[in-house]
Formats: structure tokens, sequence, C-alpha cells
């Protein structure tokens, strides 16, 4: 099975990254190509640049850098020409310049950046004019003598025209300000998450809020809440049906249980009885659950040291009369939590009545409390498998299928706690056995 998870923001961030790549190599390829596809040729940009960069303007003439110039010159093949003039007049010029030019060098000082192409091959009076400012000085260059010819010289020229001003500026957007704008428009998905995380689908009306997502997500949100919805019913036609069924069945339980009472005493009548009040525990732990699903929200601050004491108390003739000796470890001052005493009073009775059962007929039962919330029951019999830890709470689960119990007992503590934000587990007793521990999550303070 395929588990690899694949993020939504890094997905869109990934296409928005190829999208905008394709989008310049487009541009700049049409750029290149309108450039290019001209009946003129004009002058390599760049060797412009050069020659004006190798010249300098000391206040009374305009001086050129001669091994720079010789260079550039040479790469021209011998062509290359210039003329430059500051703002005083002074000039100065190199090569062989067109004649059509000479009109316009008259002027040059007026004249701004301009490019003259050329229709005449070998095209050198193709010129472009440049404007220096160096050392507080402004030098108006016209460079000429060395033609931009091809596609490749072109590309060149249009990825340095628009590359400072074009291609940082989408680095700079693609790289921070698009990951940015897509975290925070997947904000809405995150805080779904998270509530979809805590949503207990067996409160009525617990669904996930489609206003936190887009349009295009909120279809998806809303067949989940459906989904919520069917299960919600199916809980609560599973949940009637049981109720009913108990309800139905305590009037036949409770009318066989007097007419097994007239019988004469016998062991027939013995294991009869026996077998009716067993139905009847299953009916009662059914009746059991359903009540506490309906008593979820009347929770209140409840002293778990003095419910100890006192469950403790009724259920020790039980205990002794079964041939156990019995111990309770209660702090004496409060326990606080918030809770349902009633059902909490039949987590303890269920605890006790399976160490009772499962105790082995001897040895001590102990009901232990922490300070901090914990609740333990344990017993001296053969303790619990390791492998059946987790499935002996399980609803109808009995580690003998020959078993008097109901396999409901356990279910109804572990459904206890849970509504009351606790845990329950099993382990090894220190003196062997069972023992079962509960950990209840306890306000700070005593509860208001």
């Amino acid at each position: 099975m395929n588990t690899d998870i694949r993020s939504i923001s890094l997905g869109l961030a990934w296409r928005v990254c190829l999208a905008q790549v394709f989008t310049v190599l487009i541009a700049v390829m049409a750029l290149i190509l309108t450039w290019g596809d001209q009946e003129s040729v004009a002058m390599d940009m760049f060797a412009a640049d050069n020659v004006a960069a190798a010249l300098h303007g000391d206040g009374g003439t305009i001086t050129l850098d001669g091994d720079r110039w010789q260079t550039l010159n040479a790469r021209a093949g011998g062509n290359l020409w210039f003329v430059a003039v500051d703002e005083r007049g002074n000039r100065l010029s190199q090569g062989s310049i067109p004649e059509v030019h000479r009109e316009l060098l008259s002027r040059l000082e007026r004249v701004g950046y301009s490019e003259l192409s050329s229709l005449t091959p070998p095209y050198l009076d193709a010129a472009r004019i440049v404007i220096s400012n160096k050392d507080g000085r402004r030098l108006t260059v016209m460079v000429g003598g060395q033609p931009k010819t091809g596609l490749w010289e072109g590309a060149l020229m249009v990825l340095r025209l628009i590359g400072p001003w074009f291609f940082l500026p989408l680095i700079v957007v693609t790289l921070l300000v698009m990951p940015t704008v897509i975290h925070r428009a997947m904000r809405g998905v995150r805080r779904l998450a998270q509530q979809a995380r805590q949503l207990d689908i067996g409160k009525p009306g617990a669904r996930l809020d489609t206003d936190l997502v887009s349009s295009e997500i909120a279809p998806l949100v809303a067949a989940f809440n459906d989904a919520i919805g069917k299960v919600q019913q199916g809980y609560a036609a599973r949940d009637k049906f049981l109720a009913d069924a108990a309800h139905e069945l305590r009037v036949p339980i409770a009318v066989v249980q007097a007419r097994l009472s007239q019988l004469p005493q016998g062991s027939l009548k013995a294991q009869l009885l026996n077998d009716v009040a067993r139905l009847g525990n299953v009916a009662e732990h059914l009746l059991d659950l359903q009540r506490l699903d309906r008593s979820v929200d009347t929770l209140q601050p409840l002293d778990l040291a003095a419910l100890a004491r006192t469950a403790a108390a009724e259920l020790a003739p039980l205990v002794i009369g079964a041939g156990y000796q019995f111990e309770v470890d209660a702090p004496e001052r409060p326990v606080w939590i918030v809770g349902d005493g009633i059902a909490l009073g039949r987590v303890m009775a269920n605890l006790v009545h399976n160490a009772i059962v499962h105790g082995g007929g001897r040895g001590t039962i102990t009901v232990t409390l922490d300070t901090d919330g914990t609740l333990e029951v344990a017993d001296e019999g053969e303790g619990v498998p390791a492998d059946d830890r987790e499935a002996i709470f399980e609803p109808f689960h009995r580690l003998r299928a020959a078993g008097s119990g109901s396999g409901l007992g356990l279910h109804l503590v572990k459904e206890i706690v849970q509504h009351h934000g606790g845990t329950v587990s099993v382990g090894e007793a220190r003196g062997g056995g069972a023992s079962f521990r509960i950990a209840f999550h306890r306000p700070a303070q005593r509860p208001g």
C-alpha cells in the first residue's frame, strides 16, 4: 500500500514555480525572436558599454584607457570606433568614423541614449549612443564598428536588459512571497484538521466547520459531515434498540425469577436462578451504558476519596463473604475530580466483583487511591495474560468461555472512565494477580 503523504502546499508551490518558469521562458524567447527578427542590424550594446567604461574625464580633457581599448578593438576585428564629448565640449575620437554620422556628431552632446541600425553590410555604420557619468562629469559616447549579429547575441542583450528588473523580483516573489501566500491560504485546512482530531462523533451535532476552508474543499467537508451524520444515526438506532431490548427483558426476567422462587429447593433451581441473574445483569449493564450516554454533561465536583471509602464499605460484606480479605487505602483529605458519583460507584463495584470472580477465592482484594487521583483494584489470583489485556475491555469478551460473567462489566468500566476523561489499564499486581489502574484527569484546584 502506498503510504506517501503529499503536501498540497508544496504541490501548489511547485506547480506555480513551473508555470512561472515556462511563462518566463516563452516571454524571453518571444523577445529574442522579436529582437532578432529585424531587417536592420544594431550595434553590440555590450561593446558600447565597455568602450564608455574605458573613457574618463579629468576636468579638462577626456582620456582613454589604451590597453582596454586595444583589447576591445581587437575583439571587434579592428573596426571599432567612437566619438566622446563632455558637457564642456571636450571631444575624443578613435577609429574610422563613417561619413553618414558626421552631421549628428556635431550635435552629439545634445543627444540622449540612442541606437542607430544599419541596412548595408558589413553594418560597420551601426552605432549606439550611451551616456556615462563619472567623476561628476557627463560623457556622451557614440560607439560603432561591432554590429550585433546572430540570435545568441540578441539573447544576451535581452537578458541583460530585463534581467535585473525582471528576474530578481520574480525570484523573490517565487521563493518568498508565493510560499507565504500558499501557507496562509492553507491555514483553514490546518485548523480544520485540528478540529477533526478533536471531534467526538459520539456527541450529537458533532460536525466540521465548512467556513474554515475554501469553496473547492467545502464539498469534501460537507460530504464528511454527512458521513458523520449517518454514523450517528446508526449509533442512535443501535442504542435505542439496546435500550428497548434491555427494558423489555427486565419484566420477563423478573417474572421468571418470581416463578423460579416458588419451585422446591434443589440444584436445578439454584442453577436456573444463577442463569436468570446473569441475564438480568446483562440487561442492567446495557441500561447503564445508555444512562451513561445521557449523563455525560451532568458531571459535578466529586471527592474521589470519600466515594472510594463509601463504596468499599458497601462492598466489604460481599468480598468477605466470598472468602477474601479486604483492604482499602484512601487518603483522608479530599481528592477532587469532576464526575458522576453513581457511575463511578458502578466502576468500583464492577472491578471488585471482577476481582471476586477471578481472584481464585483466596488472598486479599485491595483498593488503593493515591492523592494524584489514581485508583487501583488488585487481587491475588492468576492475573490477566498479556495478550488479553486490551481485549478484556471489549464488550462480551470473557477470559473463559464458560465463565459466569456477562462480558460487559469491564467494557462498562472503560466507557465510564473515558467519559470522565480518564484511562483504565490492567497489569500485574505486586503480589501476583491482576491490577486494574484508573487515572483520572484532575483539576488544578477544587472545582467550583
